[in-house]
């Protein structure tokens, strides 16, 4: 371990989630594509991938209100794949609609029969050759079950959330359970055969990575959706009525951006319950993210210190409390678990010093994100003030692309920018767009990370989510053939002249 860890010195990566790859299907997959990105990463001297949480897509699409943040994304799948293995014969003719978004619809409408087809097909095939891995996935996956059975029960009643359910399944007593995976077996068994597919194709992209000396930083977010497996599987580690129904939700204060706060409606855990077990369910979360990646930001770290607690009756976050989080029993417990702690803390928003000192006790890597830099008085994300123990990005999935901020950008701020970066007067986006990159590639922090978009210099059409909108996110898509190996050359050599 180096005193950065667990970055290795001065490395650099590239922000892209697998939903935003090219190809011929509504979604970007875990095929050719992906192994294609891979291979054009490891020309740019990057050792870091970044991506979004890759679990099944939840309320508006949105990676993070998933119905189970075990589950990996199973859109993901690569039919070409599955018609090479011969569980399916082809793929048709794809519907075309905008090339350079995901198609949401058509991926439900078009995709959803060829995957259970290739899943029926499979199992009725007890020769295939994948049967061995699928009965070690199975084994070695004991969220599964759970999980599976969940997600079948929302594909026949996709609106009644759990809660509503029969009281008897609601409180998962055993007859009841039992008789319902009886009712909805053959769903529950295609859905493990798909989760099945889609961590062999995972896995094998991201040995590829990691063959070229490529990590991949996941992401988990701090809390989870209230109609979830998660919640009602464990539903004694939440803070629920007898009902299942909340009695208080996640958000944050009113602050500068909203005056009542942000209301997120996710349930709060019983931290108290969980302490008594270990943290063992947060233990099993965080193993199952690290066995799809090498290093995990844990979104919203701030709760972990204290956490803004609303009544679950309240429209907005107005009135809700400050109460202390798990702190450091939480990080110990981690540690325990991960010795070599592969955490980056995501360490936004309004901080106390209370929440720094758990950061910084445990020596975890946090987050500067350069557009925040320059409004008000010098903060943390100025160029001046990045310090060697974090990973600065030009912008996350929540700004605005690079180009947009600065097109946007008022005059006065413009002029701050140049005068603090050594920015030439008068220069055209582009060049604009890479000297903020060279600026964060060149700071003290141990990793940069750059978004593909802000690499291609794209406008604020090609940003992945506005948050507090409900439409329009999440999809974004890269343009086949926009990975060049120009580009590659150029972010080599800019990553050689700042020592990355």
């Amino acid at each position: 371990m180096t005193e950065t860890a667990p970055f290795p010195s001065r490395c650099y990566g590239v922000l892209m989630h697998p939903t935003s790859f090219p190809g011929p299907e509504p979604i970007g997959t875990l095929g050719a594509e992906a192994h294609e990105f891979v291979d054009w990463l490891a020309t740019t001297g990057a050792s870091i991938w970044q991506i979004l949480p890759l679990t099944y897509l939840g309320s508006e699409d949105s990676p993070y209100f998933s119905p189970s943040s075990f589950a990996g994304n199973t859109w993901l799948i690569d039919l070409r794949e599955l018609v090479a293995a011969g569980l399916i014969a082809g793929i048709g003719t794809p519907p075309r609609g905008d090339e350079i978004q995901v198609d949401f619809e058509a991926m439900r409408t078009w995709k959803a029969p060829l995957l259970d087809a290739a899943a029926g097909a499979f199992l009725d095939d007890d020769g295939h050759p994948w049967w061995p891995d699928y009965e070690r996935f199975v084994a070695d996956s004991p969220w599964l079950a759970d999980v599976c059975h969940f997600i079948a029960r929302k594909h026949a009643d996709p609106v009644s959330p759990w809660w509503d359910w029969d009281p008897a399944i609601r409180r998962r007593e055993p007859a009841a359970l039992a008789a319902s995976a009886i009712e909805h077996a053959a769903a529950i068994e295609r859905e493990q055969v798909l989760q099945f597919f889609f961590d062999r194709q995972w896995q094998a992209v991201r040995a590829r990575a990691n063959a070229a000396g490529i990590v991949v930083l996941g992401d988990t977010p701090i809390y989870v959706a209230p109609d979830s497996a998660d919640v009602w599987a464990h539903q004694s580690q939440f803070q629920l009525d007898d009902d299942g129904r909340l009695t208080a939700q996640a958000g944050v204060p009113p602050d500068y951006f909203s005056e009542t706060g942000q209301l997120w409606g996710n349930p709060i855990y019983r931290w108290d319950v969980m302490a008594d077990d270990g943290f063992s369910w947060w233990i099993d979360r965080l193993g199952r993210t690290l066995e799809q990646t090498g290093i995990v930001r844990i979104d919203h770290f701030r709760a972990l210190s204290a956490y803004w607690s609303v009544p679950a009756d309240d429209d907005t976050a107005i009135d809700g409390t400050w109460m202390p989080g798990p702190g450091q029993a939480f990080v110990d417990a981690v540690g325990q678990a991960f010795p070599s702690l592969p955490i980056v803390a995501e360490d936004l928003g309004d901080l106390d010093d209370d929440v720094l000192a758990l950061r910084d006790r445990n020596d975890l890597v946090g987050m500067r994100v350069l557009q925040f830099g320059f409004d008000g008085p010098p903060n943390d994300h100025h160029p001046s003030r990045i310090v060697e123990r974090s990973v600065v990005y030009t912008g996350t999935h929540d700004n605005d692309t690079l180009a947009g901020w600065w097109t946007s950008s008022p005059r006065r701020r413009k002029e701050r920018v140049r005068r603090d970066t050594g920015m030439p007067p008068r220069v055209r986006t582009r060049k604009a767009v890479w000297s903020l990159i060279e600026t964060v590639l060149a700071s003290p922090a141990v990793a940069a990370v750059v978004p593909v978009q802000d690499l291609l210099v794209l406008g604020s059409e090609a940003r992945m989510n506005l948050p507090g909108t409900a439409t329009g996110n999440w999809q974004w898509r890269l343009r086949p053939g926009a990975l060049t190996e120009r580009l590659a050359s150029d972010l080599r050599s800019l990553a050689e002249s700042t020592n990355r």
